[in-house]
């Protein structure tokens, strides 16, 4: 005979939690959107610099022989070109993974409505049983 066994299980429930970002319901939110504007506009200044100045030392490195400034001066007009692109695109990135993330669900517990197993088998690890690498079977 095989008997349902009944396992006592803490089950949290909580509330659904949602997310809508909203600006009316945040106070000084056209304050931080000023802030956060002007950080971007000083990176796209720091953009430019570093790409007119990467491109200095770079023409002067290759004129002059000097491999070391040529090097730094690739470097410093692609930093610059890459911190333009991601100011540019940060807005939309962010608004990306924002909807990708506010279509995930969670996962049913219990997708195909399947009872518990009436019989769960734990394998125990006595602890006290080494291994003894000496006896091998070849």
């Amino acid at each position: 005979m095989i008997l349902d066994a009944a396992a006592v299980k803490a089950t949290v429930v909580l509330a659904e939690v949602q997310v809508k970002p909203d600006d009316s319901k945040a106070p000084g939110i056209n304050a931080l959107k000023d802030l956060v504007n002007g950080l971007a506009a000083y990176a796209v200044i720091a953009a430019v610099a570093a790409v007119l100045l990467g491109g200095i030392a770079w023409a002067l490195g290759e004129r002059m022989g000097l491999e070391r400034a040529s090097m730094v001066g690739k470097s410093g007009v692609i930093a610059g070109f890459g911190l333009a692109f991601l100011v540019g695109a940060a807005a939309a990135f962010v608004n990306f993974f924002l909807a990708t993330g506010a279509t995930a669900t969670a996962p049913d517990p219990n997708p195909a409505g399947q009872r518990q197993p009436a019989v769960e088998l734990t394998v125990a690890v006595d602890p006290g049983v080494v291994h003894d690498p000496s006896s091998t079977l070849f």
